[in-house]
């Protein structure tokens, strides 16, 4: 698989960092579709940009189905895995087939113990916030 040149990573504070022991991690970290399980962080890429996001940060992640219905076709669905940190829904990754949300899912849920797993409604019927 073609990585590119990796020469820095977005935080979650929106800042960037470009230290060679979070490149090499990336680098090296097990892969998923578009998301990587590293031993320091949780890297994912959107719209060309490569994010760090430290474990402990991520409270709760769940998975949530789109459907797409084409006109005079079948309906198409896709998977989302959706990262939260307090009321705020910080990360929408994308996966075009469903075990590999699933299995994104469950290997972010055994490197997080602590991190809460499913869908809670926000309070007032309020819709998901993003970044």
């Amino acid at each position: 698989m073609f990585l590119g040149k990796v020469r820095k990573l977005k935080g979650v504070d929106r800042k960037f960092i470009r230290d060679q022991e979070h490149i090499d991690d990336y680098l090296a970290a097990e892969a998923i579709g578009r998301v990587r399980f590293g031993r320091l962080c949780f890297y994912y890429r959107d719209l060309g940009v490569k994010y760090y996001v430290p474990y402990d940060y991520i409270e709760r992640a769940f998975i949530r189905i789109s459907e797409c219905q084409p006109d005079d076709s079948p309906a198409y669905y896709y998977y989302r895995l959706i990262l939260v940190h307090g009321d705020k829904e910080f990360a929408n990754l994308i996966f075009n087939k469903e075990k590999e949300a699933d299995d994104a899912l469950a290997r972010l849920s055994s490197l997080c113990p602590d991190m809460a797993v499913g869908y809670v409604p926000p309070p007032g019927g309020r819709k998901p916030s993003f970044k």
